[in-house]
């Protein structure tokens, strides 16, 4: 037997939950010594003999490469500027050259969101995994060989397209092959292996120059390329396109056995007749069901970026000037870097222990302090020399990043994945993705004349603002999902 627990609790996983219907109610009424090590859930579900943990897991794992390559892109630019023959021959020492260079992955990312979506649900998920390689490594290709900063930008662009498609097609494919109890931990395992690659890029920036780091940058791309092609295709996505035999080996490869995977394939089917998967109309759009949920992951993913974080990391490298770091400018990278991997471990042990909404909320709370402490800093800064008040910028910066890992990083990208239907699920994610990177290109290009407008100390009281504001918003708005079947979920819509 299959433990359709440990794998998939619902259609969003991929191996469906085995309802328990009066037609099958008596045959699976079998005591534990009869049926070897049969379990019981408390939804009426019955489970089977457990899978390969690894399966599932190895899966997650492999498709979490791709996260690891969206981490090198996003951290890149950083080691990068600190590259003299960057700077001085291909961007020409100008600072709005600089600006570009940093930003425009953003305007890449835009685009490969909705890309993706088109392409998950044409193509597959695993195809799309596989695809979005393709601009990821003509990208760095082009940066690699890039003489001219046009040539360097084109490249940032593809980078960045890849990286849309990536944030997208990654966390959907983790959560169709991954069991309910896990789904938490290896959901949040999409942003902690983003977070690695941002402190992989940090560290071996230190010692390759440009060209380099971008070759290594590559390699990890065609590594994740090739992984890929272990992995199976979800079974929920070879159901919707009526490859039963396809979603048979599926199954046998996620459960790691032959036995009862016509009967998981059946359920999965009769799961499917019941939800249609594929296409929603504007009606389907003004139902509870769609717009309810559509507008809790628009609201998630605008908050998360109205927080400031990638404002409040682009500042972290002078406040550790001020702090005594001007002659090691490797160190803020480096510390930022590690802080955002160990924070974003500890969120992901929490995850299924003390919810999406606690995460949420507790993180939002020390974001507002953190950020209205840095602002009291920049208030001070223009009244008066504050030296040693140093201590206080520095401690809010780590405290806002800890925090950020720990809640507002992870969960939006992962709660989207669970509260959008099924049918819905490819035109909203695609949005989401969208709404989210714009917000990213507009807050970093126009924060600098944000703080013309409102001085350094209101923008950042301006973002904490936006903070607590988020803290409302899931207060009043979000279910918590954790331990819940996806129709649970649903159904509170």
């Amino acid at each position: 037997m299959y433990n359709n627990e440990d794998i998939g609790g619902s259609e969003v996983q991929g191996v469906m939950e085995v309802a328990v219907t009066p037609e099958n109610h008596d045959q699976r009424r079998t005591s534990d010594e009869e049926q070897g090590p049969l379990m019981k859930d408390t939804k009426g579900v019955t489970t089977g003999r457990r899978c390969n943990i690894y399966r599932d897991v190895m899966a997650a794992a492999i498709a979490g490469l791709g996260a690891i390559s969206m981490g090198l892109v996003l951290g890149y630019s950083n080691p990068a500027l600190l590259d003299k023959d960057l700077v001085q021959y291909v961007l020409e020492n100008d600072e709005d050259k600089k600006s570009w260079f940093g930003s425009l992955i953003a305007i890449g990312a835009i685009f490969g969101g909705p890309i993706a979506a088109i392409f998950v649900g044409r193509l597959g998920r695993k195809v799309t995994l596989m695809m979005c390689t393709v601009p990821m490594g003509v990208g760095w290709f082009m940066i690699i060989y890039g003489s001219e900063y046009i040539l360097v930008f084109c490249g940032r662009i593809l980078t960045g397209v890849a990286t849309g498609m990536v944030s997208l097609a990654v966390p959907l494919y983790i959560a169709e092959v991954s069991s309910r109890k896990r789904r938490g931990i290896l959901g949040a395992g999409f942003q902690l292996l983003v977070t690695v690659g941002i402190l992989c890029v940090y560290a071996i920036g230190m010692a390759l120059n440009w060209n380099w780091l971008a070759l290594v940058c590559l390699a990890v791309s065609t590594l994740n390329i090739l992984l890929v092609l272990i992995i199976p295709e979800t079974p929920r996505w070879f159901v919707v396109q009526d490859e039963r035999v396809d979603a048979l080996q599926s199954l046998a490869w996620l459960l790691d056995t032959d036995e009862n995977i016509v009967e998981a394939c059946d359920e999965l089917e009769r799961n499917f007749a019941l939800q249609p998967a594929q296409g929603i109309s504007f009606r389907d759009a003004l139902q509870p069901g769609i717009y309810k949920p559509m507008l809790i992951s628009f609201g998630l993913m605008f908050f998360q970026q109205l927080s400031g974080i990638n404002v409040v990391i682009f500042y972290s490298s002078q406040i550790f000037l001020n702090a005594g770091y001007a002659d090691k400018p490797a160190i803020p990278t480096i510390t930022i870097g590690a802080v955002l991997v160990a924070a974003t471990v500890v969120s992901c042990l929490l995850m299924d222990v003390a919810g999406r909404r606690v995460l949420l909320l507790t993180s939002g709370v020390f974001m507002t302090l953190s950020s209205t402490a840095l602002g009291v800093y920049y208030y001070l800064a223009e009244e008066k020399d504050i030296t040693t008040l140093n201590w206080l910028s520095l401690t809010s910066v780590l405290v806002f990043v800890i925090f950020f890992s720990i809640g507002w990083g992870p969960i939006p990208w992962l709660v989207t994945s669970e509260i959008i239907p099924v049918r819905a699920r490819g035109i909203v994610n695609g949005l989401a993705t969208m709404i989210n990177w714009a917000l990213v290109f507009l807050v970093t290009k126009e924060f600098q004349h944000l703080t013309v407008a409102i001085h350094n100390y209101g923008a950042f009281w301006f973002f904490a603002g936006f903070c607590l504001a988020g803290c409302v918003f899931v207060f009043i708005f979000l279910p918590e999902t954790k331990g819940r079947s996806l129709e649970e979920i649903h159904e509170a819509f």
